[in-house]
């Protein structure tokens, strides 16, 4: 059995579609680029006139080549961004940590209690009980449950604490001022789909072992 770390973000379907789908959609597009070009070019109602009168102007029989190529490309550089800007997941025997666009974290193995999944999100608990972690993952359950069990990680299935999560009304009496502060903070940042900017606000909940998650775009939120 091999034991060594293992990287996880999506399942071989989901890489099958990112490497070989999306390029394959962007030489595509490159390839009926220059016929849509002149066809929108003569359209004054369309928007980007720009681009599509400086494709059609192209007359060289060249011109579909670089398109598909630049077509190509593009769908390699989407992947690559999807790739960055999801939940990368290394598991080892001492070390569970994450990556998540330029932000890394860490956990020793020793201070995780276990592990479940609550809906997508995948949520790591300390010994005390409050999360550590917590992030939509794209990798299938029963292959991340997988991997941690062979590394000596508890997996619960279901979610423990369901019934503790309420939902966040603004000025709520039983958290904290600074708890109160910044969910009102993250909930403008959701409104405005500042992503980075959510994440960065749950680490702070985190450190005040407050837990929060959402359920059709309203926040919920749990005290340890």
């Amino acid at each position: 059995m091999n034991r060594s770390t293992v990287h996880l973000n999506f399942s071989k379907g989901d890489k099958l579609f990112l490497w070989l789908i999306l390029p394959l959609i962007g030489l595509v597009i490159g390839y009926f680029l220059p016929p849509i070009s002149e066809w929108a070019s003569k359209l004054e109602w369309i928007p980007f006139q720009g681009p599509f009168k400086l494709v059609a102007g192209l007359n060289a029989g060249w011109v579909i080549f670089a398109t598909m190529a630049f077509g190509l490309v593009a769908g390699i550089i989407l992947t690559l961004f999807i790739y960055d800007e999801i939940l990368n997941i290394y598991i080892s025997e001492d070390t569970l940590a994450f990556k998540i666009g330029k932000i890394d974290m860490s956990y020793d193995k020793d201070n995780i209690s276990y592990i479940y999944v609550d809906h997508k999100d995948l949520v790591v608990i300390g010994h005390d009980g409050h999360e550590l972690f917590r992030y939509k993952k794209e990798l299938s359950t029963k292959i991340l449950k997988e991997e941690l069990g062979e590394r000596g990680y508890l997996f619960k299935d279901g979610n423990p604490y369901k019934e503790q999560f309420k939902k966040w009304v603004p000025g709520l009496t039983d958290l904290p001022l600074e708890a109160n502060a910044l969910l009102k903070a993250r909930d403008v940042a959701l409104k405005n789909d500042d992503s980075e900017e959510a994440l960065q606000i749950v680490f702070e909940l985190w450190k005040l072992h407050v837990s929060v998650k959402e359920i059709e775009s309203k926040q919920y939120y749990r005290v340890v």
